[in-house]
């Protein structure tokens, strides 16, 4: 019996020998945070790890043997994509840190982490220290030079730090312009421009698998100046320098990373720069790929934009006549629903209301039924005659689901009298709380 105790003792050894380590985070106000999600990052996505619950604003993440060195996201709340922030995981140390939505996360423990937050924070400072100096109405050329002096070895420095760590891909690719000698505002301005992608590696799969190629794009697109350009062409000029700088990176990682800078430009309501990136780029990428499902989503979202021609459909099959046509008001309140749907039934009786409170020459409502058949909905439009009322067979199926892009009912839009997008509410409290804007 001893014997057989020592085995199990001797078999349960290894097992314990087995490192484990944990992520610990400590956020506040506490009673902001319920659950996190702890993700491990690849270039083209992400792949879920683990979750847990704050208790008192603590959450812990136990990682075995399986979690891989690499770069995590925790997403702490939803949206997903808006409340998260990326961390280094070298397979071998704990991370403990805080966090608040004013400070973002600092690192308590992790030396990987830790010489990033450092060696970011010194660089920042200088670059301040740099901007101050230029600012001056004496300039001090042997300041600004012990400040570029300084950038170089600090550079130096820190790369040396983190040799053989992951944090080494983060330090080289922030490496910023340093002349070896004083150089005038102007200069350094266009030359730190020229310089600025030097370093940075869009092949780099570390690098991809962050969020550094991102935010690195992004600040270029929305800083970079380029003379004579109006904003929105030297945003497009932009766009091109930085994709040029993708060309030689994986297909498929491409595709990923360009439609991530999409949706932050629509994400910033630039929706001007977010169509040129799709029609130029993103459509083509994504029809080489056979991605149907996202060149349509691209599409149905440049062709509903604002300022653009609503797609065109016949609202009366005997006379033929078409939404284009209409020229009884400045404006159009476009609905479609359906007679099946609770809360249509709930909602157009309340925009009927609010139809008969509008200047008839300034608003009229184009309801527009999804119907499998036309008999409840011929019985419903008699409590709508304020409308113009059409009606659309087949449903899901009918062309102008897809022409719009409805995905549910009611699904309202704003036209102007040539039938341009105007504003596309979120419901009728929205759209009833634009028009008493006007």
């Amino acid at each position: 019996m001893k014997f057989k105790c020592i085995f199990y003792l001797l078999v349960m050894i290894p097992l314990l020998l087995i490192s484990q380590n944990t992520i610990k985070a400590t956020f506040t106000p506490e009673e902001d945070f319920t659950w996190g999600i702890l993700y491990k990052n690849s270039p083209t996505g992400k792949k879920y790890v683990a979750q847990s619950k704050f208790v008192k604003g603590h959450i812990v993440f136990k990682l075995n043997e399986k979690a891989t060195k690499g770069i995590y996201k925790l997403v702490y709340a939803v949206p997903q994509n808006e409340y998260n922030f990326d961390l280094i995981y070298n397979g071998k140390e704990d991370i403990e840190l805080k966090f608040n939505l004013n400070d973002g996360a600092i690192f308590l423990k992790s030396a990987e982490n830790i010489l990033l937050f450092s060696y970011l924070s010194e660089l920042t400072s200088l670059g301040k220290s740099l901007e101050a100096e230029f600012s001056k109405n004496q300039i001090n050329r042997k300041a600004i030079t012990t400040i570029f002096d300084t950038q170089r070895e600090l550079q130096i420095t820190y790369e040396e730090k983190s040799k053989g760590m992951l944090v080494n891909h983060f330090i080289k690719a922030n490496k910023p312009y340093t002349p070896s000698k004083y150089e005038p505002k102007s200069s350094y301005i266009k030359n730190q421009t020229t310089d600025y992608f030097k370093n940075i590696d869009f092949s780099n799969e570390v690098l991809q698998s962050s969020n550094l190629l991102l935010d690195k794009s992004l600040a270029y697109v929305y800083s970079v100046v380029n003379e004579g350009f109006t904003d929105e062409n030297n945003y497009s000029f932009n766009i091109d320098q930085v994709v040029a700088k993708t060309r030689f990176a994986n297909p498929i990682f491409r595709k990923s990373f360009l439609e991530k800078m999409w949706q932050k430009f629509v994400s910033n309501d630039d929706i001007i720069v977010a169509n040129y990136l799709a029609e130029r780029y993103l459509i083509p990428l994504a029809n080489q790929q056979n991605d149907t499902s996202l060149a349509l989503k691209l599409i149905q979202f440049k062709n509903l934009s604002i300022g653009n021609s609503a797609p065109d459909f016949i609202l009366d099959e005997s006379s033929r006549k078409k939404l284009s046509t209409l020229d009884v008001a400045e404006n159009y309140i476009l609905v479609f629903w359906s007679s099946g749907c609770s809360h249509c039934l709930k909602e157009l009786p309340q925009l009927h209301s609010l139809s008969q409170k509008l200047n008839s020459t300034k608003y009229k409502v184009v309801a527009v039924g999804l119907e499998e058949n036309n008999t409840k909905w011929s019985s419903e439009i008699k409590n709508f005659p304020n409308f113009i009322n059409a009606i659309k067979l087949q449903k899901w199926d009918n062309k102008v689901v897809k022409d719009y892009a409805l995905t549910s009912t009611p699904t309202y839009f704003l036209l102007d009298q040539n039938k341009k997008f105007k504003f596309k509410p979120e419901g009728l409290k929205d759209l009833e709380a634009y028009l008493n804007k006007e």
